[in-house]
């Protein structure tokens, strides 16, 4: 629970970042005031997606309360208690699924009662993360934080597409009253790649020209591609019709990261694109999370970061890769809310030092033991620049904190 001192009111403008200012208003009991939500625009207001975001809110809490202007450019949202339980919502067609269970995902563990919650609407959108991609990148870091990881599930029941629709999904997600220090700061080596071709209402035979294109991207970087296919038929179909890949690498440390790629809508004014070329943007995406690195995929940088603010009174190490704005966004109201201040270091300069370190060490013990070959030394330096090679992107970060020490006490005692 939150310090008394920090109830006070906090004010922001326009509507960018909507998710962060509710959810944490919700962790740390601090009410917030949001002015000028699109006060410039044509149609200016909250759209549908976030008053939807704010009823699935207020049927997980007790007490919420949300005062939205006439013209719906001022919300004035007061914080209740965190019950969880069983709820449903029809997500509508505007935003995809993974938009509400992210905010889901950063509230679950802190509920009184475990989540159980059923999602209609839109499961893949083009330039949205996928509910696929969800599942499969932020629950093994939700892992690492959340030990009770039993009844943890993001299941597809049905398969939904722009424009009509008619996805549905089943979260399920476990409390905890504390979550456990994590240092996550090695990435591993890549070692398998996995995916799934989805068709929906269209013929199967294009899953297999995903995977052909997708394979043929990946060819030379790794030999242990499996891709399954994923048909969908009548009503677990949705109702529109497309198709699309999702890619995911998994490292030797338990490190994954994904690349996505879908037609394009029915009806849109963009070509669908051959399913050869969306195999082929879905593997290029992936190669570029891997090259860009750290200990997360970088669309759940901003889980880690939360679940490191909210965690114990220990001291956290995570490993990210090339930050997001996003991520960058997710900091600073962590600061905001928590006054979480992280220590940012470049891995870079870090992993420079330490091998500056090493090889003083080497030198006086091959002088001490009088050895040392010059053939070995250059061997040495050539396979020294084949590593950094495989490093990938050097602009990781190395963040590290300590942990509020939040404590769930909604949670029923047993």
């Amino acid at each position: 629970m939150p310090p008394p001192h920090r109830s006070e009111e906090l004010r922001f403008e326009g509507c960018n970042f909507f998710r962060f200012r509710v959810v944490y208003s919700l962790l740390s009991g601090r009410p917030i005031v949001i002015d000028n939500i699109r006060s410039d625009c044509d149609n200016p207001g909250l759209k549908e997606h976030e008053t939807l975001l704010l009823k699935l809110l207020n049927d997980i809490t007790n007490g919420t309360q949300t005062d939205i202007s006439r013209t719906g450019t001022r919300l004035r949202f007061t914080p209740g208690v965190l019950l969880g339980g069983d709820a449903s919502l029809d997500c509508g067609l505007t935003r995809c699924m993974s938009f509400y269970l992210e905010a889901l995902l950063l509230l679950s563990p802190f509920c009184k009662k475990p989540l159980r919650v059923k999602l209609e609407g839109v499961t893949n959108a083009p330039n949205e993360i996928s509910v696929e991609a969800i599942r499969t990148t932020w629950l093994p870091v939700y892992t690492k934080f959340v030990l009770n990881d039993e009844d943890l599930d993001i299941k597809i029941i049905n398969r939904g597409l722009l424009p009509d629709g008619g996805g549905k999904i089943l979260f399920t997600a476990p409390i905890v009253k504390k979550l456990r220090p994590v240092q996550r700061e090695k990435v591993g080596k890549v070692c398998k790649i996995r995916g799934t071709a989805w068709v929906t209402k269209v013929s199967p035979s294009l899953a297999h020209r995903l995977i052909d294109g997708a394979k043929q991207s990946l060819r030379g970087y790794l030999t242990d591609v499996y891709i399954t296919v994923d048909q969908r038929k009548g009503v677990h179909g949705g109702n529109s019709p497309g198709f699309g890949v999702v890619l995911w690498a998994e490292t030797t440390e338990g490190v994954l990261y994904h690349g996505e790629a879908m037609s394009k809508p029915r009806g849109s004014a963009d070509i669908p694109g051959l399913p050869e070329e969306v195999g082929s943007q879905a593997a290029l995406r992936l190669l570029e999370q891997i090259y860009l690195g750290g200990c997360t995929d970088g669309s759940a940088q901003a889980l880690a970061a939360t679940f490191m603010t909210l965690g114990e009174k220990d001291v956290y190490r995570f490993l990210f890769g090339d930050m997001s704005i996003y991520s960058v966004a997710a900091l600073r109201h962590l600061q905001t809310f928590f006054g979480m201040v992280f220590k940012m270091e470049d891995w870079e300069r870090l992993r420079k030092m330490d091998e500056k370190k090493k090889a003083i060490e080497r030198v006086e013990k091959e002088q001490k033991e009088g050895t040392g070959d010059k053939d070995e030394a250059e061997s040495k330096e050539e396979e020294k620049d084949e590593d950094e090679m495989r490093l990938g992107s050097t602009n990781k970060v190395l963040l590290t904190g300590v942990g509020v020490g939040f404590t769930n006490l909604n949670k029923l005692a047993l």
